[in-house]
């Protein structure tokens, strides 16, 4: 079966096309782009992030379930239709007692900001 996306050499190369300054307007760009749709999904207030340590509120847990789910379809199924080489994607070794700990820290002060 021919590869149905064209094959590009490597990652998306902005800072070459468009040098540092251009980089870093991307770069912010995207951040505030992120930014604002979670202010807009109301993420930013403590009140839902604390409500989802009492299990009031599953929103942040839906949306963000949500984004892996279709983020992990969307490389498996590049990567099955040859658009994507899975081999050359950097994924994280995972620890997971440090995680654990990490996650428990974070989530006591989430829950004490929101208190």
């Amino acid at each position: 079966m021919e590869h149905l996306f064209v094959s590009f050499p490597g990652p998306f190369p902005i800072q070459a096309m468009y040098g540092k300054i251009g980089f870093y307007t991307v770069t912010l760009l995207i951040g505030f782009g992120f930014g604002y749709m979670l202010e807009i999904g109301g993420f930013a207030k403590s009140e839902k992030l604390a409500a989802q340590f009492y299990l009031t509120d599953m929103t942040v847990f839906k949306v963000m379930f949500s984004a892996i789910v279709v983020a992990m379809v969307l490389v498996f199924g590049a990567a099955a239709l040859g658009g994507l080489d899975y081999n050359r994607v950097f994924v994280n070794e995972t620890y997971l007692w440090p995680g654990i700990v990490g996650g428990l820290i974070m989530g006591v002060g989430f829950v004490i900001g929101g208190y």
